[in-house]
């Protein structure tokens, strides 16, 4: 179900009902936060992925997916009905609809203005369905923020730890309009050499994340394997909740690498990751909003509804 200032619906309805359901929210949101300043809370950042927004516009509408764009916009309702607000929303790649155009990001960036116009700072990372060049025109920021170069590697401070945001997208050269490009993902570009030098010497621990799944990145998991300093790993792609351990270091001490997998906002597992800090660990908590593959139906099965019970109260630990 999909519950928001007292209006709970099915996450079966069309997108014309959730559309109206999450503009009124967001002005909910919007008018409770009148007279007065949200305290946010700098130990607590919110996980987006796979957003998919569709720039295309027929009537207003997304040509594909048009439920995309409205599931992202009751998903920013919800951050905004937070109290206190996140200091940070990460979205974990796939921001693009599918080949990465211009007009996606700049529909992304349109509605992630709503998180930033209440003082929550947006992270973007990189998908396999996301275009360098097209991102960088619309977010070119990243081009000069970024901590390798041709890459979009973020580092976002939290007070207990460091997280680094990784560009797995393993584009492939010469790529024509609406040509796809690979779907599994790498960590190259430099982005090892920098993480040897931004992990030297350093007490604080790190938190890695990026689109893909670890197991598709040997050389990230090999930098891992030697580098203690890691205390998990957080990815994308998959659209399902996941939370496991790998064993990545064996016969030693610190052995053990929890990995958690993030829900999507338009099929598979819907809602949002919760992540806080403290001094001891970071917590994980799945804000189950339902479940349906690939798209909404009048008369869910029972097993999607299943999933979603099942995943309503699921929360991991990564220990600092």
């Amino acid at each position: 179900m999909l519950s928001l200032g007292g209006v709970a619906l099915a996450s079966s309805a069309s997108a014309t009902m959730l559309d109206k359901v999450a503009e009124a929210a967001i002005a909910e949101a919007k008018a409770a936060a009148k007279g007065g300043k949200r305290k946010i809370d700098p130990a607590t950042a919110v996980l987006l992925s796979d957003i998919h927004i569709c720039g295309e516009l027929v009537d207003g509408k997304s040509k594909h997916y048009p439920y995309n764009p409205t599931c992202l916009k009751l998903r920013i309702a919800e951050i905004l009905s937070m109290r206190p607000l996140p200091a940070n929303v990460l979205v974990f790649g796939d921001v693009a609809w599918d080949h990465g155009l211009e007009e996606d990001y700049r529909y992304a960036a349109e509605l992630l203005s709503e998180l930033e116009q209440a003082g929550i700072k947006v992270t973007l990372g990189m998908g396999n369905h996301d275009r360098r060049a097209p991102f960088f025109k619309v977010f070119p920021q990243y081009a000069t923020t970024t901590k390798v170069e041709g890459r979009v590697v973020s580092v976002v401070e939290m007070p207990d730890f460091d997280f680094v945001m990784l560009d797995s997208l393993a584009e492939l050269p010469n790529l024509k309009l609406r040509q796809s490009t690979t779907v599994s993902g790498e960590i190259s570009g430099g982005q090892i050499e920098w993480l040897q030098e931004f992990v030297k010497g350093r007490t604080r621990r790190v938190v890695l994340g990026s689109h893909h799944p670890l197991n598709e990145m040997s050389n990230l998991e090999k930098f891992i394997v030697e580098t203690p300093q890691v205390a998990g790993y957080v990815y994308g792609h998959l659209h399902i909740w996941s939370k496991s351990a790998r064993v990545v270091r064996p016969r030693k001490e610190l052995h053990m690498l929890p990995t958690v997998g993030l829900p999507a906002t338009f099929y598979g597992d819907i809602g949002f990751t919760v992540m806080r800090s403290t001094p001891e660990a970071v917590t994980f908590e799945f804000s189950s909003k339902g479940f349906w593959w690939p798209q909404p139906k009048e008369n869910p099965p029972a097993e999607w509804q299943s999933r979603a019970e099942d995943l309503a109260c699921e929360k991991c630990k990564f220990l600092l």
